[in-house]
């Protein structure tokens, strides 16, 4: 999946394809700090899928609920209306945390 890094006021931003908006958020709320690299998040996906752990639910991330198993990833705002959420392969979530990671820091490390 195709993302791209959107400069907001000195600040990078990720913007998915549409579908994925509680993704959005969570990266936003979660992953967008300068110094935030995000080790906590990899390892609880490689933990899930090294098979270390069966799954994973974090919920002490800002404003999301995240529900790791073997195959998908649920990120869920349980402060919507509407219940809003998505779901993803986990191997795809990984490479797009990953990669915008990435992309966020080589980002800051320009300016």
């Amino acid at each position: 999946m195709n993302f791209k890094l959107i400069d907001m006021n000195g600040v990078p931003v990720i913007s998915l394809p549409t579908g994925f908006g509680s993704l959005e958020a969570f990266i936003g709320t979660n992953l967008q700090d300068k110094d935030e690299k995000g080790i906590w998040l990899i390892d609880s996906i490689d933990d899930v899928l090294s098979g270390k752990v069966t799954n994973s639910t974090l919920g002490d991330v800002k404003y999301h609920v995240i529900e790791l198993s073997k195959t998908t990833v649920k990120i869920i705002d349980p402060y919507s209306d509407e219940g809003m959420y998505c779901e993803l392969p986990l191997d795809t979530f990984r490479s797009i945390i990953f990669n915008w990671l990435k992309q966020k820091d080589k980002y800051y490390g320009l300016r």
